[in-house]
């Protein structure tokens, strides 16, 4: 159920390449440098607050957009104005919650995957590279250009609302079309060259298939059972009280 609310999260969740085979990820807000390098490179591409930013309205945003597509919410809210409304506000605070808990699961997984597959040294290297200038310009132009097209098709498509990892290499691909064609184009390929030429960077991109198994793991995250039986009751009860009160006028 969770999954079709995730609306934009979707576009925060992805490591990428470019052509020029550049890792992309997550933009991330200063911080004071770890004394463990793997948690500092887990910071540089998964920072927690950047993976939440945002998160209740645009998933609730989401969540209103899928229910428009339903005639019998359609006429739900012809009937009793602000129904609509009063299902986000219900929503909102389990969505925050249960999106709190994924990302946790998945930040605590991405440290595993460094902690084990990189040393020290290269997991410093690589957290420096992406707070750098070069390393904060390819994330945001990287977030510019994705795209979540296929995703949700998927989410819509798929009986258990889930998105399939041909969903996601669709969606990336997309993006590299966007960045290719970017008027930024030269720069990216500067910064691509910088990088194929480091020490660090071949080693931390072998791990891309496993991220890309995390990240598709945290879109298709959902609900556990007591986070479901509270979305239900906050529901439930928000919408018995606004439909009573239309009803009864």
């Amino acid at each position: 159920m969770k999954r079709v609310y995730q609306g934009q999260m979707t576009l925060r969740t992805r490591f990428a390449a470019l052509a020029v085979a550049v890792c992309l990820s997550h933009p991330a807000a200063l911080w004071a440098q770890d004394a463990d390098p793997h948690r500092d490179l887990v910071d540089a591409l998964a920072a927690r607050a950047r993976l939440l930013d945002n998160y209740g309205p645009s998933a609730v945003s989401t969540m209103l957009d899928e229910a428009r597509r339903d005639p019998e919410m359609v006429e739900m809210e012809g009937e009793c104005p602000g129904t609509l409304d009063i299902m986000g506000q219900a929503a909102m605070p389990t969505l925050v919650k249960s999106q709190e808990r994924a990302v946790d699961q998945y930040r605590a997984a991405l440290l595993d995957l460094f902690a084990g597959k990189l040393s020290p040294e290269i997991a410093r290297s690589a957290a420096d590279f992406y707070r750098s200038a070069d390393g904060r310009f390819i994330i945001d132009i990287a977030e510019q250009n994705q795209s979540d097209t296929h995703s949700l098709e998927d989410v819509r498509r798929n009986e258990d609302m889930s998105i399939s990892r041909e969903a996601m290499e669709a969606d990336k691909l997309a993006m590299r079309e966007a960045l290719r064609a970017s008027e930024h184009i030269e720069r990216i390929e500067t910064i691509g060259q910088h990088l194929a030429g480091s020490q660090w960077f071949a080693p931390f991109a072998t791990l891309r298939p496993d991220m890309h198994t995390l990240e598709l793991a945290l879109q298709n995250d959902d609900f556990t059972q007591a986070e479901e039986a509270e979305f239900d009751r906050a529901l439930e009860s928000a919408l018995s009280a606004h439909l009573d009160k239309c009803y009864a006028e």
